[in-house]
């Protein structure tokens, strides 16, 4: 098959994470996609030998394998090269390049990732599946009372933006009625005959009505159609945010404009809607797109940190013997062995080298590994199979997380809690 090159999608990530493993090759770069052509062209030329180390290494592949491992690692370096001589010296982005089983494929992303090669038997897509969990793809609607911007914001960028506009309702463009005439509010009324009482009859017309006259009635009758217009145009509003998310569905939403305004637009969202509002914001209409990105990834950010803190805490109150929680990377790593993982969280941007064993794919980690270059027979702790070096243990954690049907939490904001934890930690279905 042709080079592909192609966005990021949720879709294709989830593809690449359930890829099965095989005993072929296939390797997985990422490069950070602007800086200056040299210096990209020397990191680019460092990772390949690292990547053709990774080759040589304990891998238990022979020749053959070993043979197409290269020949593949030069399919990513040619696609490399190509993506250097057109980076920007400034900016942000990168690419991931994958190639085996035939195919050389390359993801743009608007995000920076780490520059790095994994050669395995399945993509490296422990980074990606980071991006799933932190990125969500977040609905927008900033409304007041005449005018609505609908949008949605995925890794950090705008998607979608489109504006609406209903009838001005606000009291300087009130037009209401007195008798036959149609006049702006706050023209005075006309006055009534001399001596005529309140609530009495003069030349066939009612004088004055209560207190307020037709100024009075005509005040609430302004009243309830300005508020009938508002609510027709929050409908709207409202209606028209529901198609889009039926187009293409949002995660969360946010709702930002006038204080005033937002529950009566909460009121009108379909029920969907209403259980993916997390955030209530004064943001004015006037923000420029970028300001209005600017905002979102913060409240992004926020809603992100308060997630992983009480995911975490979570994790501390079910401790113990009898609690359904387990940190620290060997208890974890067991924990999921079994099927016993509901959530499995991990710090992130955590690489370990590590261990597997190709016939019951139990994980663990050697520290003598990381002194021992040279292959080395190491049996698996639990069916005495020989073992081979995997370059990310985490990643293939993440990997068997998914295969079993756990939740994976990339935590990123409480990096530093997690760490003290061990890196990995797990809610679980059972003990």
């Amino acid at each position: 098959m042709a080079d592909a090159r192609e966005l990021l999608t949720q879709d294709r990530i989830a593809q690449l994470i359930a890829m099965p493993r095989g005993e072929a090759p296939y390797v997985s770069l990422y490069l950070r996609g602007w800086g200056p052509h040299n210096e990209r062209r020397a990191v680019l030329k460092n990772l390949v030998r690292e990547g053709e180390a990774q080759v040589e290494a304990d891998t238990g592949w022979d020749d053959a394998r070993k043979k197409a491992a290269r020949a593949l690692l030069e399919r990513a370096r040619e696609a490399a090269e190509d993506l250097v001589g057109r980076m920007p010296a400034q900016g942000r982005g990168a690419h991931v390049i994958f190639a085996g089983n035939g195919d050389v494929e390359t993801i743009s992303l608007p995000l920076d990732l780490r520059d790095r090669v994994v050669i395995d038997r399945s993509p490296y897509a422990s980074p990606l599946s980071s991006l799933i969990d932190q990125y969500e793809r977040y609905g927008v609607i900033l409304t007041d009372s005449r005018r609505a911007r609908i949008f949605e914001v995925y890794l950090g960028e705008v998607e979608g933006w489109e504006e609406l506009s209903g009838e001005p309702v606000g009291p300087d463009d009130r037009v209401q009625e007195a008798g036959p005439q149609r006049r702006r509010s706050g023209a005075p009324a006309a006055p009534s005959k001399r001596g005529a009482a309140p609530g009495s009859v003069q030349g066939g017309s009612v004088a004055a009505i209560g207190t307020g006259g037709y100024h009075g009635l005509d005040e609430r009758r302004i009243e309830r159609h300005d508020l009938f217009v508002l609510h027709q145009y929050l409908q709207s509003v409202a209606d028209r945010a529901f198609r889009r998310f039926r187009l293409r569905p949002f995660d969360r939403l946010i709702l930002g404009g006038t204080r005033e305004v937002l529950p009566l637009l909460e009121d009108h969202l379909h029920t969907y809607l209403k259980q993916k509002v997390v955030a209530r914001e004064d943001i004015p209409l006037d923000v420029s797109r970028d300001e209005a990105r600017r905002r979102i990834v913060a409240i992004e950010a926020r809603i992100e940190e308060e997630k992983e803190r009480e995911l975490l805490g979570l994790v501390k109150d079910n401790l113990g013997r009898e609690g359904l929680g387990t940190t620290g990377l060997d208890d974890t790593l067991r924990a999921l062995f079994f099927g016993q993982v509901r959530t499995l969280i991990v710090q992130d941007g955590l690489t370990l080298p590590g261990r597997e064993c190709p016939e019951c794919h139990f994980l663990f980690q050697r520290p003598q590994d990381e002194q021992e270059r040279t292959p080395t027979l190491v049996e698996c702790p639990l069916c005495k199979r020989a073992t081979v070096r995997v370059p990310d243990i985490v990643d293939e954690a993440v990997e068997l997380a998914i295969m079993t049907g756990a939740r994976v939490e990339h935590v990123n904001y409480a990096r530093d809690e997690v760490a003290g934890m061990g890196g990995m930690a797990a809610l679980l279905r059972f003990k």
